[in-house]
C-alpha cells in the first residue's frame, strides 16, 4: 500500500508523538509499503530526503522552541503544508493518510484538493483532545465543531491510551474511537551492575510545562533524607527558569540537574546511568518516555493517572502515587533508591513487557490492519457524511 503520514512534528522537533509517527513509518516500510512523510521543517535539516525508505517532505513552520510549536507555529504549518499536500496527492495515489494529531495537523483533511479522494485515520495523541491541557481549554471550545467534524469524517480515529479515548468520547458521544498504544525499541545493551549500586539517580524526561508536575518531584527530593538520592530532568519548556529558582530555593539544586534538550544518543545514557525512571504529570496519555525507560529496564515511579496506570501495575513493574502528593512521591522514590534488589525486579519486568507487548513492530502491524481494512471496505460518499453526523467512520471523500 502507498501512504502519506502527516505530522506537524518531526524528530528531533516535538515530543513523542514525533518519533512514534517515525518509528511506526519505517516498521511500515520494512513490511513492504510505500510511506511518503509531510512535516514541518527542522533547523538544519534537508528541506526534503529521504530516511530508512521514508520519503520525508518538509516545508516552513515558525515554532516557539524544539517543544513548543505555539499557535503561530500551528497556522504557519497549516498554511505551508496546504500546498504541497495538495501537491503530493495530485501525483501520488495515496491509499490511505494518517494524520497525526486531531490538531492541527487533521485541519488538513478539511481543505480541498486531491487528497480528499484518499481516506485517512486520525491518531489522537492528547494535547488535541478537548480536556486533556487546561491551558488548551479556550482553544479547543472554539475549534470543537472542527474537531467533530474532522473525527467524524475518519475512516478511524485512535487514541493511544484507554483514557485518552473515554476523553475523546464525552468530546463526540457515540463516536468509535480505537487504541492503539506507542511502543519502544530495546536497547542493544544494559548496564546491570548500575542498578545495583546504592546511589539513587532519579531521571525524568519531560517537557518543561505545569502539566508535567516537576515542581513536585523536586519538593520530593528535597524532602528525602537519602542525601544520595539526585534527580536528572531531561528536557526544555516555559517553566525551566521557575523550576531552576524552585531547586535553589529549596536547597537541592546540587542535587538537581536540568539538561535542557538531550538528542537520542545522550538520552540513551541517561537511561543506562539512572536507577529509577518517573513520571509525575497531572494527565499523561501514553508516554514514550516512560516506555523507552521500560525497554532500559529501569523501575519506575508514575502518577496515577492518564495511561500511566495502562503500563504500570503496582508494586510489579513500579510503584503507582497520587498526583501532587509529595509526601508518598517521596516514599516511593526512597524505597526504590533503597532496594536493588526490588529495583532489578521491576526493570525486568519491564524489559520483557516491551519486548512481548510494546516493539514498534506490533504498533505498525495494528496501523497495518487498519490500512488493509480501508483498501477492503467501500468508499462513502461525501454527501452521505454530511447528511448523517453520526456515522462513525469515513471511507473516501471526493475533491
Amino acid at each position: 500500500m502507498r501512504l502519506l503520514f502527516v505530522n506537524y512534528e518531526f524528530p528531533p522537533v516535538g515530543g513523542g508523538a514525533a518519533y512514534a509517527s517515525l518509528a511506526t513509518a519505517r516498521e511500515l516500510v520494512v513490511m513492504g509499503h510505500q510511506v511518503d512523510f509531510l512535516t514541518s521543517a527542522t533547523p538544519g535539516a534537508q528541506k526534503d530526503e529521504e530516511i530508512d525508505g521514508i520519503r520525508v517532505f518538509r516545508v516552513r513552520c515558525h515554532r516557539r522552541s524544539v517543544h513548543d510549536i505555539g499557535l503561530l507555529g500551528a497556522l504557519s504549518f497549516l498554511a505551508f503544508a496546504v500546498p504541497r499536500l495538495r501537491a503530493l496527492a495530485k501525483h501520488n495515489r495515496y491509499d490511505a493518510c494518517h494524520y497525526y494529531f486531531g490538531l492541527p495537523t487533521g485541519v488538513l483533511s478539511c481543505v480541498p484538493g486531491a487528497h480528499r479522494a484518499s481516506p485517512y485515520i486520525i491518531s489522537l495523541r492528547g494535547s488535541d483532545v478537548p480536556g486533556y491541557s487546561p491551558d488548551l481549554r479556550t482553544l479547543h471550545y472554539f475549534m470543537l465543531p472542527i474537531t467533530r467534524r474532522i473525527w467524524r469524517r475518519a475512516h478511524r480515529v485512535i487514541a493511544n491510551s484507554q483514557d485518552l479515548r473515554r476523553l475523546a468520547a464525552a468530546s463526540v458521544p457515540g463516536l468509535p474511537v480505537d487504541v492503539i498504544l506507542n511502543g519502544a525499541k530495546m536497547p542493544e545493551t544494559l548496564p546491570r551492575d548500575v542498578r545495583q549500586r546504592p546511589e539513587g539517580r532519579i531521571l525524568t524526561v519531560s517537557r518543561l510545562i505545569e502539566r508535567k508536575g516537576l515542581d513536585t518531584l523536586i519538593q520530593a527530593v528535597a524532602r528525602s533524607r537519602d542525601r544520595m538520592l539526585h534527580l536528572d530532568i531531561a528536557g526544555e519548556g516555559p517553566e525551566g527558569p521557575a523550576l531552576r529558582q524552585l531547586a535553589r530555593s529549596i536547597g537541592v539544586a546540587d542535587r538537581v540537574r536540568f539538561h535542557g534538550f538531550v538528542d537520542r544518543a545522550r538520552l540513551g545514557k541517561l537511561y543506562a546511568n539512572a536507577d529509577v525512571f518517573t513520571l509525575v504529570s497531572l494527565a499523561e496519555s501514553c508516554s514514550m518516555a516512560m516506555l523507552e525507560a521500560m525497554a532500559a529496564g529501569l523501575p519506575i515511579v508514575a502518577t496515577k493517572v492518564g495511561g500511566n496506570v495502562e503500563l504500570i501495575e503496582h508494586n510489579v513493574n513500579g510503584l503507582l502515587v497520587e498526583a501532587e502528593n509529595i509526601r508518598a512521591l517521596e516514599s516511593a522514590l526512597s524505597a526504590l533508591a533503597a532496594d536493588s534488589q526490588l529495583r532489578m525486579r521491576f526493570g525486568a519486568y519491564n524489559r520483557a513487557l516491551i519486548e512481548q507487548r510494546y516493539g514498534w513492530r506490533s504498533v505498525a502491524q495494528q496501523y497495518e490492519a487498519i490500512f488493509k481494512e480501508i483498501a477492503a471496505t467501500p468508499q462513502t460518499p461525501e454527501s452521505e457524511v454530511e447528511s448523517n453526523p453520526r456515522i462513525p467512520q469515513r471511507r473516501s471523500i471526493d475533491p
